[in-house]
C-alpha cells in the first residue's frame, strides 16, 4: 500500500490510495439507484465503520503499550486477529473472491488497471474489499470516465471511474480510511529508513 499525492482531478483532492484489491465490477442501469440507494449508503457506512474499528485496534508498535496492560492488550489483539483470520479464510472459500487489481483510490473517484474492461460513459457498480480481514464489499457507483491501454502492458487497460450518489457520512468514511492509509504509508517508510541506517 503507498499514498502520493493526486495529481488527477478526477480522483479528487489530496492524498490517494494505491494497492493491489479484490475488485469486481458490474454495469447498471439509473432507474436501478432509485430502489438500492437509501440500502447501498446505510451498508457502506457499516463497511466503513467496521473497517475503520479493525484499523483502531491495530497496535502499530508495541513499545507504544510499554506497560503489562499493554501487553494484555497485545496478546487479546493477537488472538482476535487469529480468530479474524480463519474466519476470513472459511468466508473466502465458501464465496468466490474477484480477481485483486491495482487501483488507485482518491475522495471522488477510483482507476483500476483490468484485462476486461467496461465502456466508456457506462454506468457501473462497483465492489472494492478493502480490508483483508473484513470480505464484505464497500460499493460505489459511477461513470466510466476512460479506458485506457497501458502501454507495454499487452491486453491491459486502465480504467477511471468517477464517483456518482456517495452520501456524505459514506464520503467523509472513505476519506478518513484513505488518510489513515497515508499516515500508516508514511510510518511504515520511515521506519523502513530507520533500519536502512
Amino acid at each position: 500500500m503507498s499514498m502520493t499525492k493526486n495529481n488527477s482531478e478526477q480522483l479528487g483532492e489530496g492524498v490517494i490510495y494505491k494497492d493491489i484489491i479484490p475488485l469486481k465490477w458490474r454495469d447498471i442501469l439509473r432507474e436501478e439507484l432509485e430502489f438500492s440507494y437509501l440500502s447501498l449508503q446505510d451498508a457502506n457506512e457499516e463497511v466503513l465503520r467496521f473497517i475503520t474499528t479493525l484499523d483502531d485496534f491495530h497496535v502499530e508498535n508495541q513499545d507504544e503499550l510499554g506497560s503489562a496492560s499493554g501487553s494484555d492488550l497485545s496478546r487479546i489483539e493477537f488472538k482476535l486477529n487469529l480468530l479474524l483470520d480463519m474466519v476470513t479464510q472459511l468466508v473466502e472459500r465458501e464465496m468466490a473472491m474477484p480477481e485483486a487489481v491495482p487501483i488507485t483510490l482518491g475522495s471522488a473517484g477510483i482507476e483500476w488497471m483490468s484485462n476486461v474492461v467496461p465502456r466508456e460513459g457506462a454506468l457501473l457498480e462497483l465492489s472494492l474489499y478493502l480490508h483483508h480481514k473484513y470480505p464484505r464489499p464497500l460499493i460505489v457507483i459511477g461513470e466510466v470516465l476512460s479506458v485506457t491501454p497501458i502501454e507495454g502492458g499487452i491486453g491491459r487497460y486502465l480504467v477511471r471511474l468517477a464517483y456518482e450518489t456517495m452520501s456524505a457520512p459514506v464520503q467523509s468514511g472513505l476519506e478518513k480510511i484513505i488518510f489513515r492509509q497515508h499516515r500508516r504509508s508514511i510510518a511504515q517508510s520511515r521506519r523502513g529508513s530507520q533500519v536502512v541506517r
